[in-house]
């Protein structure tokens, strides 16, 4: 899942003779794109609304933004890679773009482990809870896993550098001397490991713990699970640990598909036409579509968890259909006043003609305006200060 630059020859060769790779690259993104970014944007609302202001609340707001932070820098990443649009070949950009990349990549798999573990000591150390489980700490902890990630990724600003030469952005010579024993390769083997390998373990083994202790809990102290605050906390942490193991879902076999490039990787052999193409070239490209296919499942962890949420929190679901309503009402009813206002046939002998329904909707609030709606749906008109709308 590293950031990285296929070289010219490299690009040219992916799109001529593994053309079901690019349009798994180009389409397939672009489906996910647009699931990821209104569900971010829809998970960061609902997660910032009072009644979520918990602290899971605060993690999954950070993990929303966090995702929607992402998918937005993965677009500028896909124009250049993918479409071949020069987006990033730009002096400066070149160098900072992959911090911010890969910090937001990073942080991530963190946020999903600081949530994990956090649900492990609200139902395996329940004692702690009011001590470690507050809304002050989960805050420093997401400031401190946002540094944490910043300062790691840091490097990446010396990793790539802008060729004046090639007037394409690209690693700086110096940074991948030595092949796989460069700076560069063990960095990002090392990095790689332990947010995409260790990370998810540690998620794996603490979901466990958690599901055999909620098991406990449920043969032993039933009674206590009846209580409306028990029943709220249970169902949290069904929501969270379906998020935790899509995370681990997604993101093994990403990790595995990194790891066996080196087996599959004949970029060092030079390609004259189409027919010299050799067994092992073929089996090359396709791993690429295997890997290519594999590298857009790991992406849906950045885009699906909105709908996770949907599926399995109840709580979530109200807040999120109370929000929609909240924003929906008052816009539909701006956007119906308009229609009447503009193309419906009014009674001419009506004295309040001039007075627009934007006004009566001030004055009446947003109740009103869904019940006015909710006329024109049952009646196919409404009446309002005296005005027939038809």
């Amino acid at each position: 899942m590293a950031y990285k630059f296929p070289d010219f020859d490299y690009i040219e060769m992916t799109l001529v003779l593994c053309q079901k790779k690019t349009i798994v690259g180009r389409y397939v993104t672009l489906l996910t794109y647009s699931i990821g970014f209104p569900g971010n944007i829809f998970a960061l609302c609902i997660w910032l609304q009072k009644r979520m202001s918990n602290s899971s609340g605060y993690y999954l707001a950070a993990l929303a933004l966090s995702d929607l932070l992402f998918l937005t820098l993965q677009v500028f990443h896909e124009l250049n890679d993918t479409w071949e649009i020069s987006t990033l070949d730009v002096k400066f950009l070149c160098e900072f773009y992959p911090i911010i990349f890969m910090t937001s990549q990073y942080l991530s798999p963190l946020l999903v482990l600081a949530f994990t573990v956090e649900r492990y000591i609200s139902i395996c150390h329940p004692f702690k809870r009011e001590r470690f489980c507050t809304t002050t700490r989960a805050m420093i902890v997401i400031v401190c896993l946002a540094i944490f990630c910043l300062c790691m990724n840091l490097i990446q600003g010396y990793f790539w550098s802008y060729n004046s030469q090639f007037a394409k952005c690209l690693p700086r010579p110096s940074a991948i001397k030595n092949g796989d024993k460069s700076l560069w390769s063990v960095w990002t083997w090392f990095s790689e490991t332990v947010v995409f390998m260790l990370v998810p373990l540690l998620i794996l083994f603490f979901n466990v713990l958690v599901i055999n202790e909620a098991r406990r809990l449920s043969k032993f102290e039933k009674h206590q699970l009846k209580s409306h605050a028990k029943s709220h906390g249970n169902a949290t942490t069904v929501m969270l640990i379906a998020v935790s193991f899509y995370h681990i879902f997604t993101t093994f076999p990403v990790t595995i598909a990194v790891a066996l490039y080196v087996q599959y990787n004949n970029s060092t052999y030079n390609l004259v036409d189409a027919s010299a193409l050799t067994h092992q070239w073929s089996s090359h490209f396709r791993y690429i579509l295997v890997k290519s296919i594999i590298e857009e499942i790991g992406l849906t962890h950045y885009a699906f968890n909105f709908y996770i949420y949907l599926i399995t929190g109840k709580i979530f679901r109200e807040e999120f259909l109370s929000f929609v309503r909240r924003i929906i009402c008052p816009m539909a009813a701006i956007l119906v006043a308009y229609i009447f206002n503009h193309v419906s046939t009014i009674r001419p002998d009506d004295v309040k003609l001039k007075q627009t329904p934007s006004i009566l909707m001030k004055e009446e609030g947003i109740k009103n305006d869904c019940r006015m709606l909710r006329d024109i749906q049952t009646r196919g008109s409404f009446v309002s200060d005296g005005i027939i709308f038809k």
